[in-house]
């Protein structure tokens, strides 16, 4: 089991998490690795990190490019790599050591394409996944997507993947989300994926200069497309796929209006708003019901804000009472 595994970096102004998550990657126990860190025109010491890095350990490769994005990044990675295997990790998480040994194991064992694993965020982490067995299912298509889906799984550095899956498959570059288009694409192609529910994947939620995890702004708003794609290249599929791509187009929506109404400077106008319920109005129906999107259809604008400011206060009181009640 020596395979070569590809694992793509996009490194972006990271400096103050990127030592970890190298060093978590140079621990893995799986040792045959090709590490791809790709610096998208840092402008703190992260690629002067990356080149000290390449200098201790001859499976590092650097490439510098012009500030594009994580998916132009990705992209430059996919094009150079040159692993069986090809993995993802983001610069400013880390890994389990034995995360990609484990995928790879169950990979060729049952001879999959795609094997995922489960994650955690780090200020949940309160448990070693190194020391517990490895828990590990084949799912079918079916299962997978109504999985994935209802769970909002979608990023693409909780899997491995073999090179055969991501020939010619590249990211959708400049989009925010850009990995629901690219995990979608991929579930429609493979009948099976593994899934290993030990969380070997570290998700760091700490990190402010993330554009994922920052303020709301209006460049968020460049993802808006990627739940309807959810839901237009579901439509093959049965009414449970369906009805949970619906709802998570409803609650991806939702998001994003309740966003702009607490942000309302970035749009003034309500063109954003208007477009968003417009797109709710589409798919939404008594079949495909979601409470919070209706409110949204059939409530006025002048009175929306004051409902949202409610029920913030409403959800607040609520959590009060039950961290009272758990203490009893």
């Amino acid at each position: 089991m020596n395979a070569l595994i590809s694992i793509i970096i996009p490194v972006y102004n990271v400096e103050t998490f990127l030592d970890r998550c190298i060093q978590s990657i140079l621990k893995q126990t799986h040792k045959h690795l090709e590490i791809i860190l790709i610096n998208d025109g840092s402008t703190d010491s992260s690629g002067a990190i990356c080149e000290k890095f390449a200098l201790q350990d001859n499976r590092i490769k650097v490439k510098h490019i012009s500030n594009g994005g994580s998916s132009i990044a990705r992209n430059h990675g996919l094009k150079i790599c040159t692993g069986e295997y090809i993995g993802f990790v983001d610069s400013d998480d880390w890994i389990q050591s034995n995360m990609f040994e484990e995928l790879l194991k169950f990979s060729i064992d049952h001879n999959l394409k795609v094997v995922e694993a489960n994650s955690i965020e780090n200020t949940q982490l309160n448990i070693n996944p190194e020391n517990m067995p490895t828990d590990g299912i084949i799912e079918d298509q079916h299962t997978a997507l109504l999985r994935i889906i209802n769970d909002k799984k979608f990023a693409v550095w909780r899997r491995l993947y073999h090179h055969s899956i991501l020939e010619n498959r590249y990211f959708v570059e400049g989009l925010l989300h850009q990995d629901v288009y690219y995990t979608i694409d991929i579930l429609n192609e493979i009948d099976h994926i593994g899934y290993i529910k030990n969380q070997l994947y570290v998700y760091n939620v700490q990190n402010p200069t993330s554009v994922i995890k920052s303020e709301y702004s209006i460049k968020k708003l460049n993802s808006i497309n990627a739940a309807e794609y959810v839901v237009e290249n579901t439509r093959q599929y049965d009414k449970d796929i369906q009805k949970a791509a619906k709802k998570y187009l409803f609650w991806f929506l939702t998001f994003h209006y309740d966003s702009l109404y607490m942000h309302s400077y970035l749009d003034k106008e309500f063109v954003e708003r208007n477009q968003i319920r417009n797109t709710i109005r589409k798919y939404h129906n008594f079949e495909n019901f979601y409470f919070y999107s209706y409110i949204i259809l059939i409530l006025p604008r002048s009175l929306y804000k004051s409902f949202l400011l409610i029920n913030k206060r409403r959800i607040k009181t609520q959590a009060g009472i039950y961290k009272i009640l758990k203490n009893v």
